[in-house]
């Protein structure tokens, strides 16, 4: 879990709306759960209700930029999909 009690800057440098942004800093406040991506280090994907960031924390300034964003499928979805999947 990534928790940040004080206000955290977030670089945005793919243009993403604000409203991301601000979903991105209040699941970053509550201390949303997150999955540390295994090939890269310090990257990070936040799962939101709707939405999943992947985020990058810098370990010297502690900045967080958000890297990609897309929208959330839930599982049963894929089993919808029967044969079609892949």
């Amino acid at each position: 879990m990534l928790k940040f009690d004080r206000g955290v800057y977030i670089e945005n440098p793919r243009g993403y709306d604000t409203r991301a942004v601000a979903n991105l800093r209040d699941l970053l406040k509550i201390g949303s759960p997150v999955e540390s991506d295994p090939r890269r280090e310090n990257f990070y994907e936040v799962d939101g209700e709707s939405e999943t960031y992947y985020i990058y924390v810098s370990p010297v300034s502690g900045n967080v930029v958000l890297v990609a964003k897309w929208i959330r499928q839930s599982h049963h979805c894929y089993s919808d999909a029967g044969e079609l999947v892949a």
